[in-house]
């Protein structure tokens, strides 16, 4: 995620034009990479619940298929996010920006493929706890991603803030950001590629045709609502960040400034909801259900302090955190001020609601959590930030309004469910 905000603070040095351009691509392309990622995000249960029971050749195969269907559906979600931003004119976003952002979203196709093969390789050490790994390839990635992002986004201008001499390359905006991203994600995959063939069995079990056909159905089965309930979130930022554009790129540019700087805290609550999906499956996994509830209060009551300590930031220094993206566009930088005040508030709720949903997943409880995240942002979240934004003329504001509304109800109704799973799990076994 960092390398995303990295981007939109650098591309924040070109034009209005530039930085609309990669905003209106990430919320495109995030929206419809997080269906993508429900088929990796469904390898978690499985292949955690495979370690739980010490059968490391069946986590093994989990991953095999995981990462076919990985790679198979990264091409398609690639054309199809392009194929959303060439229509987008149709939609108010002005033709240029839409072009731009098409340019933007072809350099980074590779990077779509291969981050949803980080995704599966990421359950795979999650659940035997060597998270590590992880850490470090995005640490070295992320270095990777400023350095080229400095020189293919900026041209001279960014190797003489590096103390460089120029070239005369003048950048190439957009575009380079596109290319930095799928350089860096392919960094970040090389990395820790070495540790997760550490699992790899010396003696893999040969599984008969028939029993792979019947696996590959189950992780279909189970990825799409995962895929479709992380799609419902992610698109419903995606679509309000097509509707900012409606007001122009300068609050196009803020709601991506905003989002940016509130989806990094939001990263703690992933990394939680990654590690009571892995506790939860191990649980199940050994047969000690009883087990299921204390890991999911645990990481509810972490992710509800780290999101308290975020929004408390966000209320009190709001322009010191957006100023970093784009220091010289004073009318992005107001409204971007306005919409971390209203992140301050959806913080509290965002964190709780996907730690929620992680302890969900590693129960295998699949349809639940697809139906109510469905209802909460669709039913209730998107109605609302058009009612604001529209009918009671407040612009962008009104569309943050109406996400955290979505965002409130989604943690609500998870807590609730996980209350009810846990308890049906003790008493089976009572």
């Amino acid at each position: 995620m960092i390398m995303g905000i990295v981007d939109t603070a650098i591309v924040g040095r070109c034009d209005e034009l530039e930085l609309a351009a990669v905003s209106l691509g990430n919320a495109v392309a995030f929206g419809i990479l997080a269906f993508g990622s429900g088929f990796s995000l469904a390898l978690e249960p499985l292949i955690s619940q495979a370690v739980g029971a010490k059968d490391p050749q069946r986590a093994w195969g989990w991953w095999q298929i995981g990462v076919r269907v990985a790679v198979l559906s990264g091409l398609a979600l690639s054309g199809i996010a392009i194929g959303v931003v060439m229509i987008t004119p149709a939609l108010g976003v002005e033709t240029a920006t839409a072009e731009r952002a098409m340019t933007y979203l072809l350099a980074r196709t590779p990077s779509t493929i291969l981050y949803l093969v980080y995704l599966a390789a990421r359950s795979v050490l999650q659940s035997y706890g060597r998270t590590r790994s992880l850490l470090v390839a995005a640490l070295v990635a992320n270095v990777v991603n400023v350095v080229t992002d400095m020189i293919l986004v900026l041209g001279d201008r960014g190797l003489a803030a590096m103390g460089l001499p120029e070239i005369g390359f003048e950048g190439l905006g957009a575009l380079g950001a596109g290319l930095t991203t799928s350089l860096s994600t392919m960094v970040m995959v090389a990395w820790m590629w070495r540790d997760l063939m550490r699992f790899r069995p010396t003696t893999p079990h040969v599984t008969p045709l028939q029993a792979r056909r019947a696996d590959r159905r189950t992780l279909l089965t189970m990825g799409w609502p995962i895929g479709v309930q992380t799609a419902a979130e992610f698109l419903i930022f995606s679509t309000v960040g097509v509707l900012a554009a409606r007001f122009g790129d300068a609050a196009v540019g803020a709601h991506q400034i905003a989002l940016h700087v509130s989806t990094l805290t939001f990263m703690a609550a992933i990394g939680l909801g990654g590690a009571v999906s892995a506790r939860v499956g191990h649980a199940i996994g050994r047969g000690a259900p009883q087990e299921v509830g204390r890991a999911g209060l645990a990481a509810g009551a972490i992710g509800m302090c780290l999101s308290t300590v975020a929004a408390v930031v966000f209320a009190t220094v709001p322009m010191a955190l957006v100023s970093v993206f784009a220091p010289d566009k004073p009318a992005v930088l107001a409204i971007a001020s306005e919409l971390m005040l209203v992140a301050a508030a959806f913080q509290l709720v965002d964190g709780l609601q996907v730690v929620m949903a992680g302890a969900l997943r590693g129960a295998g409880d699949i349809q639940w959590p697809f139906r109510l995240t469905l209802v909460s942002y669709w039913l209730l979240g998107f109605p609302s930030a058009l009612l604001f934004a529209y009918t009671l003329d407040l612009g962008v504001n009104g569309l943050w309004y109406g996400l955290t509304i979505g965002l409130a109800a989604a943690a609500g109704s998870l807590t609730w469910r996980f209350v009810v799973v846990s308890r049906r799990a003790q008493l089976r076994v009572e």
